[in-house]
């Protein structure tokens, strides 16, 4: 399945795209009107492809290149088409060396969109099956955990935990990404959580008790 985020402030633009869209199989489409709402739904669903308004009303489009080149692992290193009503050199030039993968002009022609789209489509690598860590083995189709030898039993957010830290290793992670990725409503959920569900992922995987190391007052890192 790939995962589309329309990040868009018209709702006309965001029909018709989704219009251009709906008869791709095999397509999941997510959609948020500003800078804030579009990265919170990247560092929860982690999308292959971003459609880019760069005029939204909380900020410039631009924002979101340069922040998802800067850590390219941690976001999933999304394919970026810019949609732009801005038709100078100059502006075109300057997101393309921020990170936009391409872009097309305001207003757009549906084929030629689409044409753009189904390129970074066929880009998509096919998601991984297994993670490994040291003697950790993680199947993401059965969720079953192999450490050394042994089925490893873990709760829903603990198998969300453990290959969050796989996935985003030597990254320094914050509780309150951690919150966002492994707790589907974090509202109600206070810092502590992570803190207990790591105690439990520690016991039941001991090689975690070295390779886990907590930066006070920062968070966490899988060495």
């Amino acid at each position: 399945m790939v995962k589309v985020l329309i990040i868009e402030d018209s709702e006309e633009t965001v029909e018709l795209l989704k219009v251009i869209l709906r008869n791709e199989n095999n397509i999941e489409i997510y959609e948020a009107s500003s800078v804030k709402d579009g990265m919170k739904i990247i560092t929860l669903k982690k999308p292959n492809i971003i459609l880019l308004d760069l005029n939204l009303p909380d900020g410039n489009g631009s924002y979101v290149c340069e922040k998802l080149r800067k850590n390219p692992t941690l976001y999933n290193n999304p394919f970026i088409l810019a949609i732009t009503a801005e038709t100078s050199q100059s502006s075109i030039n300057k997101n393309l060396e921020l990170g936009c993968d391409d872009y097309i002009k305001k207003p757009f022609n549906q084929k030629e969109l689409l044409i753009r789209i189904k390129k970074f489509i066929k880009r998509v690598p096919e998601k991984k099956q297994e993670l490994t860590y040291e003697k950790i083995n993680v199947n993401l189709k059965n969720k079953n955990v192999v450490y050394d030898t042994d089925n490893v039993t873990l709760s829903k957010n603990e198998f969300k935990l453990l290959t969050f830290f796989i996935v985003n290793k030597g990254i320094l992670l914050n509780r309150e990404k951690i919150l966002d990725h492994v707790w589907d409503d974090n509202l109600e959920i206070s810092n502590k959580a992570v803190d207990q569900c790591l105690k439990r992922l520690r016991k039941k995987i001991p090689l975690l008790n070295d390779a886990l190391v907590s930066k006070r007052g920062f968070g966490y890192i899988l060495k």
